[in-house]
C-alpha cells in the first residue's frame, strides 16, 4: 500500500479546557486490576421515554450514561447549548449478538451450504427490524443527541485508538474554530458478545479473557463560564497507511495501560483515571501502533 506521515500538533491559539468526564466501568475495576468483567448498565432513568430502551444496543446505552456523566459534572447552563455543541464519539469492533446470527445463518441455508434466494427472503424476513438499530455505529451518537438535547455538529468513527484520537482532533478543530462552544468527546466498546468475541479469537486470543464492556466521555470547551478541571496542552498524531491483513494485532493494539482490555475507551478512559487522581500536574497518555503510527495527548491540571 502506499503510504504517508502526517504529524499534528495542537494549537495554542485557543485554550481548551476539560469541563467534566463520565465513565462505565466494571465495579472494583482500576489499572492493574478488574476482579469482576460484567459491567452494569443502568440507564433508564436518563431517557426521555423509556419506552425508547427497546431501541438501544448495549454500545448505546454504554455511550449514553458515560457522556451523560460528563454533560451533568461539567454543569453547562448555557441557554444557546443546543446548537452551540458537537458531538464525537468512536465506537469499538461492531457487536452482534449470537441468537440473531444462527437464526439468519440457519435460515440461509440448504444441505448446509449458502442458499442466496433463502438468504434474500426467508432469512432477510424472519430478522427483527429492531436490528436495524442496534448494530449501527452511528446509533450511539444519535441516542445521545436525542437525549441531551444537542443538535450541534457531529462527527462519529471506529475502531481503534487512532480513530478516537480522529475524533478529538475534528473537536479540538471545531472549537478552535468558534463552530461549538462545547464539545463532547467519547468512546464505547461492548466487547462482551459473540461477534467481537469471535474477531479477537482469531486474531489476539490472549486477549479474550480481559475484554470488558467500558466507556467513557468529557466534555471540552473554550468558553470561560464554567469550573474547569483541566486543559489540552498538547495532541500529536503520526499516521502511515498499512495493510491490516499484515498484522491483524495491529487492530487491536493497546498501551497496556489497563490490566483489562478497553479496546477504543483507553485513552479517554486513562485521563479519567488519572484525572480523579489528581496526583501529577501534568497527564499524558501516548499509544504507538507500529513504527510509523503513533498517538499521544498530554493534559495540565488546573
Amino acid at each position: 500500500m502506499s503510504s504517508s506521515t502526517i504529524k499534528t500538533t495542537q494549537s495554542e491559539q485557543v485554550e481548551i479546557s476539560i469541563l467534566g468526564f463520565g465513565q462505565v466501568i466494571p465495579e472494583g475495576m482500576s489499572f492493574n486490576a478488574c476482579p469482576n468483567r460484567e459491567t452494569k448498565i443502568d440507564f433508564g432513568t436518563i431517557l426521555k421515554d423509556r419506552k425508547a430502551s427497546k431501541f438501544f444496543s448495549k454500545q448505546d446505552s454504554l455511550a449514553l450514561l458515560a457522556c451523560h456523566q460528563a454533560w451533568s459534572m461539567s454543569n453547562i447552563v448555557d441557554p444557546n447549548y443546543h446548537d452551540r455543541t458537537g458531538i464525537y464519539l468512536c465506537v469499538g469492533i461492531l457487536p452482534f449478538e449470537d441468537k440473531p446470527l444462527q437464526k439468519i445463518a440457519e435460515l440461509s441455508q440448504t444441505d448446509g451450504m449458502l442458499d442466496m434466494q433463502k438468504s434474500s427472503t426467508d432469512s432477510f424476513n424472519a430478522m427483527n427490524p429492531l436490528l436495524t438499530f442496534k448494530c449501527l455505529p452511528n446509533m450511539p451518537l444519535y441516542h445521545v443527541s436525542a437525549t441531551l438535547g444537542i443538535t450541534g455538529r457531529y462527527f462519529m468513527t471506529y475502531p481503534g485508538i487512532p480513530e478516537w484520537f480522529s475524533a478529538l482532533e475534528r473537536a479540538v478543530f471545531d472549537l478552535q474554530s468558534g463552530l461549538v462552544d462545547y464539545a463532547i468527546v467519547g468512546a464505547a466498546a461492548d466487547q462482551n458478545n459473540y461477534l467481537v468475541q469471535h474477531h479477537i479469537r482469531r486474531i489476539r486470543p490472549d486477549l479474550l479473557d480481559k475484554l470488558v464492556d467500558v466507556s467513557s466521555a468529557m466534555v471540552l470547551t473554550t468558553q470561560r463560564n464554567g469550573t474547569p478541571l483541566a486543559r489540552i496542552k498538547n495532541i500529536e498524531t503520526k499516521y502511515q497507511a498499512f495493510n491490516p491483513l499484515g498484522n491483524k494485532s495491529l487492530l487491536v493494539q493497546s498501551s497496556g495501560a489497563f490490566f483489562a482490555h478497553t479496546g477504543v475507551v483507553e485513552p479517554s478512559l486513562y485521563l479519567n483515571f488519572k484525572l480523579q487522581e489528581r496526583n501529577d500536574k501534568e497527564l499524558c497518555y501516548s499509544w504507538k501502533g507500529s513504527n510509523y503510527n503513533s498517538c499521544s495527548m498530554t493534559l495540565e491540571l488546573l
